[in-house]
């Protein structure tokens, strides 16, 4: 694998890129998850804690509902929890236990949170049920005068092993001795048994009595939150105290606790974990990356052996990848340059003739400046020429009788020069691209009956008459003075060859987004082999270029390029009676 090659730089770059990847997801474990996973687990429990006191407080169960519902609550959180009184005296806590009917006839609760694991174990084993009969040795409850509750440290049943807590020795004086036939009994299956219950006593035991602080949060509803570890197994749990709220004020509390040891223990168990396969996950990155950079660039390297010798000229050569991938597609296109290469050169010749013709172009492109200067000197010649004469005229002092004639006849001569001169100045305007339009929003009808209010007089002098029809108008988005130059040049053209005694027909259509306008007049018609040059300059359809049809030659043309800056299609047909020209905006 050379150096400076492209499977080395591929390789690498893949391999960085991959383990630059992978180290970040290795850091963000490490540094990250477990204080993410404890902020997730943690905001869970605080939600179904809150969801929890609602439906309590709400509800009003009675005990059995309580029970499960607590049950449930445990199974579900992986968490303990108690029900206290405001001052923090159980009401109810480890919802496992059982109910005896002692010799006496009294109900006895019998508390198994003191049992160690194996206890548990043995217990559940046993299988009680109602009707059993049992020993319990253990304390009665200090705050319980009625000795409704006992905590079991042992429990002695005929054929039994017997189940003697650990804790017993912890216990000073004489265990009480219960015995009596079981009337109730709720007993988890082995895999939802809370091993850490006891925990939530010692819990309780430091949480209370509560600060003036934690008092006031909790009368204003709000959930107390902190971190405690029990101090004789160093065990981290997390507690939560939610008030339950009635009529405004805390009727009771709820006492939640987890453990956050698991957390941590899981946690120290992944960054070990993470250490091995961050070793292999590399191993594996950097030989996927080599296979990757290998696989890619053969291909590569054998198209371009294949381009070189396109480079000298070579087409008899053929690439033979043939795979239904990108570089089966490049192989195929290097094949097909290789074979339109030799064609191509043949186009050459081609492509030179049509450089002749270009050239060819630009020739009549000259001769059409050449024609628009002699336009432009034939048009301004001869009213010159006029104004010239008649000013020699009134020189020489002719009658007066004819002078005011003469006077007419210079001015009506100087307008039309004034006219030309204007007209081509807004044409090379147009040419030249520098105009920048500026659009609005109108209604081309509006500005027709303008254009033929002020054409008023044109279209009586010769008895025209304007029938105007618009199915569908909507506001076009144009420059309302540019379009109002086109209209006006092309309505004059009209009248210009029209019939006299005739119509001149505008229609405004719509078609789709766009509007048509089209302008009809009755004449003769235009040749149809001159019907692109009428936009050209200096254009007449009488080639003698009579000056009695008016008009300076240039009208049809500033038309033309208002309409291209508009990106206007436009036109010219010949009807049956005359001339249509359209145009859409």
């Amino acid at each position: 694998m050379k150096r400076g090659g492209v499977t080395f730089k591929l390789f690498a770059i893949t391999a960085s890129f991959f383990m630059l990847f992978y180290a970040i997801v290795l850091l963000g474990q490490l540094l990250f998850f477990e204080r993410f996973y404890q902020n997730q687990r943690l905001d869970g429990l605080e939600k179904k804690l809150r969801s929890f006191s609602e439906q309590y407080a709400s509800n009003r169960w009675d005990e059995p509902r309580i029970t499960r519902e607590m049950g449930q609550f445990i199974s579900q959180n992986k968490a303990q929890l108690a029900i206290l009184n405001p001052e923090g005296k159980l009401k109810y806590d480890n919802f496992f236990r059982i109910v005896i009917r002692d010799d006496k006839g009294a109900s006895v609760k019998v508390s198994l949170i003191l049992l160690s694991d194996s206890d548990q174990k043995d217990l559940l084993a046993a299988h009680l049920q109602r009707g059993d009969r049992i020993q319990v040795e253990g304390a009665y409850d200090e705050d319980d005068p009625a000795k409704e509750l006992i905590y079991a440290l042992v429990i002695k049943k005929a054929g039994m092993k017997d189940i003697d807590s650990a804790a017993t020795s912890d216990v000073e004086g004489p265990l009480e001795q219960v015995s009596g036939v079981i009337t109730d009994a709720l007993l988890p299956s082995p895999n939802l048994w809370n091993l850490r219950q006891g925990l939530l006593y010692f819990a309780i035991g430091e949480s209370f009595p509560l600060t003036n602080e934690q008092k006031a949060d909790l009368q204003s509803g709000k959930m107390i939150e902190r971190e405690w570890t029990e101090s004789i197994t160093g065990v981290r749990s997390f507690i939560a105290i939610q008030p339950v709220m009635r009529e405004g004020k805390v009727s009771e509390l709820l006492f939640a606790t987890t453990s956050l040891q698991q957390i941590s223990e899981a946690y120290g168990a992944l960054r070990l974990f993470y250490l091995y396969i961050g070793v292999g996950g590399i191993v594996l990155i950097l030989l996927l990356s080599l296979i990757f950079s290998k696989f890619v660039t053969k291909p590569l390297l054998t198209l371009n052996k294949f381009a070189l010798r396109m480079a000298k000229l070579d087409f008899s050569a053929k690439s033979p990848i043939r795979s239904n991938d990108e570089f089966g597609s490049l192989s195929h296109s290097l094949n097909s340059l290789s074979e339109s290469l030799d064609h191509t050169l043949k186009e050459l010749h081609e492509a030179n003739e049509q450089l002749r013709a270009d050239m060819e172009e630009k020739q009549r492109m000259e001769q059409r400046q050449k024609e628009f200067v002699s336009n432009a000197s034939h048009e301004l010649k001869t009213p010159l020429s006029i104004v010239k004469g008649f000013a020699e005229g009134l020189r020489d002092g002719i009658s007066e009788s004819k002078r005011e004639r003469y006077l007419e006849v210079i001015l009506d001569e100087t307008e039309k020069m004034e006219e030309l001169v204007k007209d081509m100045l807004e044409l090379t305007k147009l040419e030249s691209k520098t105009i920048k339009l500026k659009k609005s929003r109108f209604m081309v009808s509006e500005l027709i009956e303008d254009i033929v209010d002020k054409l008023s007089h044109h279209l009586n002098e010769k008895g025209l008459k304007v029938v105007h029809m618009a199915a569908g108008e909507h506001p076009v988005y144009a420059d309302q003075t540019k379009i109002e130059q086109v209209l006006f040049n092309i309505l004059v053209n009209a009248i210009r060859h029209a019939v006299p005694g005739s119509e001149i027909t505008i229609r405004i259509e719509s078609n789709g987004e766009r509007l048509r306008v089209a302008i009809d007049n009755e004449g003769e018609n235009i040749p149809e082999d001159q019907l692109d040059d009428i936009w050209e300059r200096f254009y007449r359809a009488e080639r003698s270029r009579n000056r009695k049809t008016g008009g300076t030659g240039l009208g049809l043309a500033i038309v033309k390029h208002i309409l291209e800056l508009h990106e206007s299609r436009y036109g010219v047909t010949n009807t049956e009676k005359g001339v249509s020209f359209y145009f859409m905006l």
